[in-house]
């Protein structure tokens, strides 16, 4: 099975967070998953889109809260992550075949982005994740391997669900 996901995360508490997300849901499912001092946010409508722009314009408004990540893995073998923070996008990395090839950021993420570039892209996801303080496994996860889990009695109970 080609696997995807999109997965957003902010250094922000869970209530700023819900706040955010509540009237951003394009009718659709978010989950909200803490993980002090992150909070990540898996959006039904997005992931289900695939849309770059919407991706990026959800992120930029996210980072109003704080630091904010996006990453999107499109049938495995594409990647695109975001990093930004007050309101832009400060980083981006995009490989594959469907989304191009782009690197730039601040020059201390550079060589982080430049070894991530070379990974496929769900260990690059983690391997991100990890250098940001976020749970790898958290940057790899999207909004239907979470409806999985909820369906299977799996959901920690401090996930929140916004419609």
């Amino acid at each position: 099975m080609v696997r995807g996901f999109l997965s957003f995360h902010v250094k922000a508490p869970l209530e700023e967070v819900a706040a955010f997300a509540k009237g951003r849901t394009e009718g659709a499912g978010v989950y909200l998953v803490p993980d002090p001092p992150w909070t990540g946010l898996y959006h039904e409508a997005l992931e289900a889109q695939e849309d770059l722009e919407g991706i990026r314009a959800f992120l930029e408004g996210l980072s109003h809260l704080g630091e904010a990540l996006a990453f999107f893995v499109q049938e495995e073998e594409n990647l695109l992550f975001l990093l930004g923070e007050g309101g832009r996008v400060r980083a981006e990395l995009r490989v594959g075949p469907e989304l191009g090839e782009a690197l730039w950021g601040p020059e201390e993420v550079l060589p982080l982005l430049a070894v991530a570039r070379a990974m496929p892209p769900v260990s690059a996801a983690k391997a991100l994740a990890a250098h940001f303080g976020l749970h790898p496994d958290h940057a790899a996860l999207g909004f239907l391997d979470l409806l999985e889990a909820e369906e299977e009695g799996d959901l920690p109970e401090e996930v929140v669900y916004l419609e």
